[in-house]
């Protein structure tokens, strides 16, 4: 097992870009689609055909790191950027005040441990943002810019999405019951392995110690990659109707680990059921579509967490959509509201 950086190495260790070389070794998952049309009716923008899903894919990750992106976000919208700087190096930036909200939002976004962020994931979340302030209710969302594979792979990737709430609980003094953790795909893992932490303590990451009897107010997990397996049924079922690969799922897990054996940190489906017995959330919210090929891992999941927590999840399942909806289908400027996306909103305006 990886022992963690020191905090001198931590310090020290450079964090990385992935050049456009690199980003287009990730082209092959991105494009294994093929050519068959999608089993959504036409082919409007709300239900593209696979291979229009997976060039947004690519049109959505060869620009800018997300930090560039935010910092040009901001400026579309009149905005100042507002960076902080981890211990390790990592940067994280803020949408919206953490010094007047009243809960921060610790946010992990998606791209397989492997894609940057994009403007989608600002977009939909200043969305959400904006609808919770109807009901008084005021969020600070802090992005991760974590370090991405091939730089850093898992025990640093998840070390760094840790480290983003020891920040918030320690450097911000904010007591868990005002933190939210939400994450899309493969920042769903990561909220997961978040908990999992505070749950179970490892010695790979920074130790998150909670107040006597606190909890997380709260998580999201959009459409959480829980599981590395291939061969569930609904990637059968779903392979040409999401934009996401069997093939994109393999090689993007293989490259986080590194070789490494699986853990429950890295892999949350992998954990026995009483692994999630009393949780350390008040809330957990998940949403999935009932056309992506995670569907089955992911409801998996929820059945597992339910049988030891069964009054704190709920779980929505958009009818007719795909991977990570309510985020994607802004690439193809459609603003039209989705399941998934009604359901966070609600959430967040009935349990905050």
């Amino acid at each position: 097992m990886t022992a963690p950086p020191t905090a001198d190495q931590a310090l020290s260790t450079p964090i990385h870009q992935v050049s456009f070389l690199e980003k287009l070794d990730v082209f092959p998952g991105l494009l294994s689609i093929d050519g068959a049309e999608a089993q959504y009716p036409s082919a409007s923008v709300r239900h593209p055909s696979p291979s229009v899903r997976s060039l947004a894919y690519v049109h959505r990750y060869i620009g800018a790191p997300f930090s560039k992106v935010y910092e040009k976000w901001c400026k579309d919208n009149g905005m100042q950027p507002n960076f902080v700087t981890l211990r390790s190096g990592v940067k994280a930036f803020w949408v919206g005040d953490p010094q007047t909200a009243k809960y921060i939002c610790v946010y992990y976004h998606g791209g397989g441990f492997s894609l940057d962020g994009d403007d989608t994931h600002l977009r939909f979340w200043h969305g959400v943002q904006n609808d919770a302030k109807t009901s008084d209710i005021t969020i600070a969302f802090l992005f991760l810019e974590y370090t991405l594979v091939p730089h850093a792979t898992y025990p640093k990737i998840m070390y760094e999405a840790v480290e983003a709430v020891k920040y918030v609980l320690e450097d911000l003094k904010r007591p868990a019951s005002q933190i939210i953790l939400a994450g899309d795909s493969a920042g769903g893992n990561m909220c997961l392995g978040v908990l999992s932490q505070i749950m179970h303590p490892s010695p790979e990451f920074p130790e998150l110690k909670l107040g006597e009897g606190e909890k997380l107010k709260g998580i999201v997990a959009v459409a959480p990659w829980v599981s590395f397996r291939l061969d569930w049924p609904s990637e059968a079922k779903n392979r040409y109707k999401d934009l996401v690969t069997q093939y994109a799922g393999g090689k993007w897990s293989k490259d986080y680990l590194a070789g490494k054996p699986t853990t429950t940190y890295a892999e949350p489906l992998t954990a026995p059921t009483e692994w999630w017995r009393d949780a350390k959330v008040e809330q957990i919210l998940a949403v999935s579509g009932a056309n992506e090929i995670l569907l089955d891992a992911i409801s998996e999941w929820v059945e597992k967490y339910k049988s030891v927590n069964p009054d704190n999840l709920t779980y929505v399942i958009g009818t007719n959509e795909a991977h990570i909806a309510p985020i994607i289908h802004l690439r193809f400027n459609d603003t039209a509201e989705t399941e998934q996306g009604k359901a966070i909103k609600s959430w967040v305006k009935a349990k905050l």
